[in-house]
């Protein structure tokens, strides 16, 4: 039996590693917020797991058009892998900004700009999920579905933009100074810590999205066999 590891191994490891520095970073590093206290300590995995959610549309939307184009159902999967992986992240995205919101604005959620244009891309991952689920191996079904993942990549931009354009309650993460020059709203430590929690929530991902699709590839060779076998 051969014992040599995979490279998604070295990133599960990678992953790992990087989440175990994250709760370092922001239980440890990061300093206290003077005006939230502890409870923005989670503002680091929110990010990081919104990041992971907005990037898997991307990718979904970018494999959907290939197999859209070239019929190759190995775009397929991964575009599912990522639609099922934005419903996983995007809930850890919404229910960690809800732990969040409640002592600091007084209330679990609000209707602002940028908490319903994230739901919304949330619901896409669902209603997609839902409709593969209902035929999986349908080929129809599989083209008519990838239209959700260009709903959902139309939606990124309002997500990014949203507090701008529609002031609410929700903080800029980056903008202008008074001298017009661009400025990060946190501290030197506290947009380290960020970094390295977005860092280790995109590594789990990606090691979770190659599992993903290594899985969905054995299914579909498993279903050709029993189909062979069959007949």
């Amino acid at each position: 039996m051969s014992t040599t590891r995979h490279w998604s191994d070295y990133l599960g490891i990678a992953a790992l590693i990087a989440i175990g520095a994250g709760l370092y970073f922001a239980f440890v590093f990061a300093p206290t917020e003077v005006t939230m206290g502890s409870i923005q300590r989670i503002f680091y995995f929110h990010m990081g797991s919104n990041a992971a959610s907005l990037l898997s549309i991307i990718i979904a939307a970018v494999t959907a058009a290939l197999f859209l184009k070239t019929g190759d159902a190995k775009y397929d999967r991964v575009s599912y892998a990522c639609m099922e992986l934005g419903v996983l992240f995007g809930a850890i995205s919404l229910a960690t900004g809800m732990i969040w919101a409640r002592p600091v604005w007084g209330t679990w959620w609000t209707w602002e700009a940028r908490l319903t244009s994230f739901l919304i891309l949330w619901l896409v991952y669902v209603a997609y999920v839902m409709l593969r689920l209902s035929a999986r191996d349908d080929v129809t079904i599989a083209r008519i579905a990838a239209v959700f993942t260009f709903i959902g990549a139309i939606d990124v931009p309002f997500i990014f933009m949203a507090p701008r354009l529609w002031k609410g309650l929700h903080p800029v993460l980056f903008g202008t100074n008074a001298g017009g020059e661009f400025t990060f709203n946190i501290t030197p430590n506290m947009l380290i810590t960020l970094l390295v929690c977005i860092g280790a929530m995109i590594l789990l991902y990606l090691y979770l999205l190659f599992q993903r699709v290594q899985l969905a590839r054995l299914e579909s060779d498993v279903a050709e066999l029993r189909e062979q076998y069959s007949s």
